[in-house]
């Protein structure tokens, strides 16, 4: 009798030892998988900054103005799409404008304005702030006052950082991407002095890349 319970023990024990490594592997693989999702999120951003740029350049190229402020595009694409007032500069009320030139064209797929896959929409802004001066794509939440809301994390903002720029740490207004506090957020819950605050884990930041 104790022989077979010390039997059934012991395969009990083996038992519990693979049901036990069949977890950690699952658990690692959806790790795993979670990385490789916010690693294609990233890439998606990259990307759609880089679409964005490549639609303006060809729009220029072609048409010598900004979509958006274009002062032809009503006789270029029909009376239904309004002409920008052509001062150089893409204003407020012409970035809507701006992505209806793009379409219209046939250099974006779509007339309203791209959104991404971690939400959010992508946005034109001129002078954003007195340390970014000209066009900037800007990604982030839709708010009453525009696509300014904390869309990504300050971790989620690094990695961004880091694949644009080759991973080198340098401070969150350097390099190609910029980060800054999203609509309403606290001074410093994004960057820091001028680092990105990674102590944070909740979306505090925003994305911009200058459009020039």
């Amino acid at each position: 009798m104790s022989k077979k319970l010390a039997n059934s023990s012991g395969f009990t024990i083996i038992e519990l030892a693979i049901v036990l490594m069949v977890i950690g592997i699952i658990t690692g693989a959806i790790f795993k998988g979670q990385d490789l999702l916010e690693a294609a999120k990233i890439r998606s951003v990259l990307n759609d900054f880089n679409k964005i740029k490549i639609a303006v350049t060809h729009y220029q190229e072609t048409f010598g103005s900004l979509p958006g402020d274009d002062p032809m595009a009503n006789k270029r694409f029909g009376s239904s799409i309004a002409s920008g007032n052509g001062n150089g500069f893409i204003e407020t009320q012409e970035e809507s404008l701006f992505w209806q030139h793009l379409y219209k064209a046939g250099f974006l797929n779509s007339e309203k304005a791209l959104t991404s896959k971690f939400g959010g929409r992508y946005s034109i802004i001129h002078n954003p702030s007195d340390k970014l001066l000209g066009h900037w794509i800007q990604l982030g939440k839709e708010t009453s006052s525009g696509a300014n809301g904390a869309l990504l994390t300050p971790k989620q903002a690094q990695i961004l950082k880091a694949k644009a720029d080759g991973g080198s740490t340098i401070s969150a207004l350097e390099g190609s991407i910029k980060v800054m506090e999203g609509a309403g957020v606290s001074k410093g819950q994004c960057v820091q002095g001028d680092q990105i605050n990674l102590t944070v884990d909740a979306p505090v930041c925003i994305a911009l890349t200058s459009l020039e």
